[in-house]
């Protein structure tokens, strides 16, 4: 099979475009809507859980279900496959209660807008993952174009509505975060940070997967273990709760491990099939 058919360039190039444009779009989507349209936070974040749902289940899928369908004779990549997920969680879940919960004799939290970069990042992680694909599919594909290479249409235009669509979700969790009357051009300067913090990560995939061939499903692992943590924040304006609401960090911490071993103790049966 011929090699390099399409330069980095180029391919490099048509990725991040696909990625960035989608998703500026749909951060700016949720902004002007939440602001014109009143359709309510609560509304929104549930349309952003509806979205999640999806998202988890794909993204799983992605990282051949945690090697779910091994049994307990694991192998390494079942155990780094789970490991990963793990990390992923917790990796954003710990700093992530500093901005969501009170602390003893501390009047300033962290602020509501780093809760929302982690989100953007956590979001992000599994474009790593895509970021790997597409790079190696670029650097090992014998078509002429980067459509061709994908499949077609059909495969560029699925991603950038992925792109579109998760932005959405980024965003929703941000809005429900701060609540705040922001001036255009604080505004602009967040819009611009959640979507680097949101896109980057498969930049950076698409540069590595290029010229290193990496096995991406340990990255969807790392993504769904994240989006257990955007998951947390999603769910809390649904019920009426104050993003910023009474919690405090050690009952956030007893909620993330109390999540985190239900999500095990399930998966741990499911592993006997």
């Amino acid at each position: 099979m011929a090699r390099n058919m399409i330069d980095f360039a180029s391919s490099f190039t048509q990725f991040v475009l696909a990625t960035f444009i989608p998703l500026y779009l749909g951060i700016i989507f949720v902004i002007l809507l939440e602001e014109t349209a009143h359709i309510g936070i609560r509304n929104l974040s549930a349309f952003a859980l509806g979205l999640l749902f999806w998202f988890f289940l794909d993204t799983l899928n992605d990282a051949i279900q945690l090697g779910v369908n091994e049994g307990f004779e694991y192998g390494f990549q079942d155990a780094a496959l789970l490991f990963l997920f793990v990390v992923g969680f917790l990796l954003l879940a710990l700093p992530g209660g500093l901005g969501i919960s009170k602390r003893a004799g501390v009047k300033q939290r962290a602020h509501p807008f780093f809760v929302g970069i982690l989100a953007a990042l956590g979001m992000g992680f599994h474009g790593i993952g895509e970021g790997l694909g597409f790079g190696g599919t670029s650097a090992g594909t014998s078509a002429m174009t980067i459509l061709d290479a994908i499949g077609g249409y059909s495969g560029g235009v699925a991603y950038v509505l992925h792109k579109f669509l998760e932005a959405t979700l980024v965003t929703i969790v941000y809005v429900s975060l701060t609540g705040e009357e922001l001036g255009l051009r604080e505004q602009l300067w967040r819009i611009v940070a959640l979507g680097l913090a949101f896109g980057l990560p498969s930049a950076v995939g698409d540069l590595v997967g290029y010229y290193v061939p990496v096995d991406s499903s340990y990255f969807y692992a790392l993504g769904g273990g994240a989006a257990l943590f955007v998951a947390l924040l999603v769910v809390r304006p649904i019920f009426g709760t104050d993003a910023r609401g009474d919690i405090t960090y050690s009952q956030w911490i007893r909620i993330v491990v109390a999540l985190l071993v239900g999500f095990l103790a399930l998966y741990a049966a499911a592993s006997l099939h």
